[in-house]
């Protein structure tokens, strides 16, 4: 094994966003979820024929999936709208983003990230209630034919999944936290009018 070399890619840059069909065109490719473990599958179905010689083996059509483990923010729209989905037996627009092979810009910000593009229906939406735990689904996405290879400019994707899906928090300035509400001394929020 001297002088093997492997391939390696972090896993934390691989991410996968999500557009609804009832989202408007010019809508960008939200995240989806907040997301842990994360894989893909590419099969090819295979069928066995017993001749008078012997078994002979063909391959028929490939099988591609994406499974993905996404945790939920209170209120968010992405696992209100695979509910939706899983109801109405629709397709979703998924993409698996690898920011592993991103292009970046003269200043280090993401300019382009290649992708995977497919159009998937979601085996349903399981949620995993552990005790003391955050609500999660680990859901497989199945995809309709196979998929195909692309890239995505940055004004595609939604700007805070640069932020949440792979920084989690960009750094901030002492004017990004807080309110420009005066805090009164009974710890309420009251509007600050003028100075």
């Amino acid at each position: 094994m001297a002088g093997v070399k492997l391939q390696t890619k972090n896993a934390d840059k691989i991410l996968y966003g999500i557009k609804f069909p009832w989202d408007d065109k010019a809508a960008q490719i939200q995240m989806l979820g907040l997301q842990a473990t994360s894989s893909t599958t590419n099969t090819r179905a295979s069928s066995a024929i017993k001749l008078k010689q012997g078994v002979v083996h063909t391959s028929g059509s490939r099988t591609e999936t994406f499974i993905v483990d996404s945790y939920w923010i209170i209120g968010d729209k992405i696992h209100e709208g695979l509910k939706k989905v899983v109801e109405k037996d629709v397709a979703v627009g998924i993409w698996r983003m690898d920011f592993n092979e991103a292009k970046l810009d003269a200043n280090g910000n993401v300019k382009s990230v290649p992708a995977e593009f497919g159009m998937a229906k979601p085996n349903g939406l399981p949620e995993t209630e552990a005790v003391n735990n955050l609500l999660h689904a680990n859901i497989t996405y199945n995809i309709d034919g196979n998929t195909q290879d692309g890239v995505l400019d940055v004004s595609e994707i939604d700007p805070q999944l640069l932020v949440d899906g792979l920084k989690m928090f960009d750094f901030a300035h002492n004017t990004d936290i807080g309110t420009s509400s005066k805090i009164d001394n009974d710890n309420s929020i009251k509007p600050q009018f003028g100075k």
